[in-house]
């Protein structure tokens, strides 16, 4: 056995970032492990902080993008880092708020590899509560032109609409209905009263509060942790860069489909995700959050769809 690379993504989130890496360093028992935390231009003195916290420990590097390359180009440019210095035999990539505590979880990708060759693994990812699980986010989906073009245009329609809602200054009147109360610092949280964690399954999206506990292959995967094994790499270098931010996994599940590569889900490796800290780091108001949410979905779904007629025109 060789290698296993972790990539960290970090915008402005040092603390969640050292939380996720010092939860690798101590608690996994494998012996060969590399941690690359990319600083995606956080601009916060992030790269510092990174750099000085982990000063004497060889097994984490930092790496520092002069401004912010987006999910897609800045997890690349770890993964870059990752295979030309450490050649791993998996790279994992993984949020800045994703938190490993279970101790044999690289030996376990060993032999989840063995039995079944994957290009792409996702683990059971739980939420801080550890009431829901986010993967598998839907167990088949079918990308079409005309799918997408809908997407694209639901998406851009709810940017609009938050827009309406903060320009009209109704968003005490719908915060409820999303399940969103300010608190004392006047920040917007969760009320606890929305569960808004859902899987797709047989085209429509239910509540993720139950654990898949069996292996499922060919399923769409959350991108906050994924593992590549080298089948996925022999066909890709990263993740598709065209996009900034969101729909990441999405444009990942249509392309391994494209050429034939395993994606698989496995209930035997457990994470848990903390779930939307860097937006919330950025964006106190709910308003804002689902602005920038869905303009930047909109905008990842409409490369898509220039990705879907490439395909489409090459047959």
């Amino acid at each position: 056995m060789g290698t296993i690379s972790f990539v960290i993504l970090n915008y402005k989130t040092y603390g969640e970032t050292i939380a996720c890496a010092a939860s690798i360093l101590t608690t996994q028992t494998y012996p060969d492990i590399q941690i690359v935390i990319v600083d995606n231009g956080s601009e916060n003195g992030s790269a510092e902080q990174l750099r000085e916290h982990f000063a004497g420990e060889a097994r984490v590097h930092i790496v520092a993008a002069e401004q912010n390359l987006g999910f897609a180009q800045g997890n690349n440019l770890g993964i870059r880092y990752a295979r030309e210095h450490f050649h791993p035999d998996f790279v994992v990539a993984a949020n800045s708020d994703i938190i490993f505590e279970q101790t044999d979880y690289c030996e376990k990708l060993y032999g989840i590899y063995e039995r079944k060759p994957f290009a792409v693994l996702g683990a059971d990812i739980i939420d801080a509560s550890r009431t829901q699980h986010f993967n598998p986010v839907a167990r088949a989906r079918v990308y079409t032109i005309p799918y997408m073009r809908k997407q694209a245009l639901i998406s851009s329609c709810k940017a609009w609409m938050f827009r309406a809602i903060r320009l009209l200054r109704l968003k005490k009147a719908v915060a409820g209905y999303y399940g969103i109360a300010t608190n004392e610092a006047g920040v917007d949280v969760s009320d606890g009263s929305k569960n808004l964690t859902t899987r797709e399954v047989e085209g429509r999206s239910v509540s993720a509060d139950v654990r898949i506990g069996e292996e499922l292959t060919d399923v769409l995967l959350h991108g906050c942790c994924m593992v590549f094994s080298k089948d996925f790499f022999a066909e890709f270098d990263g993740f598709w860069p065209e996009t900034f931010l969101y729909a990441e996994e999405e444009i990942l599940y249509y392309l391994a489909k494209k050429r034939g590569l395993v994606m698989l889900y496995s209930p035997e490796v457990v994470c848990m995700h903390k779930e939307a800290v860097t937006t919330r780091q950025i964006y106190t108001d709910f308003c804002d959050a689902k602005i920038f949410y869905f303009s930047n979905v909109a905008k990842s779904y409409r490369k898509f769809l220039k990705l879907m007629r490439e395909y489409e025109v090459r047959g």
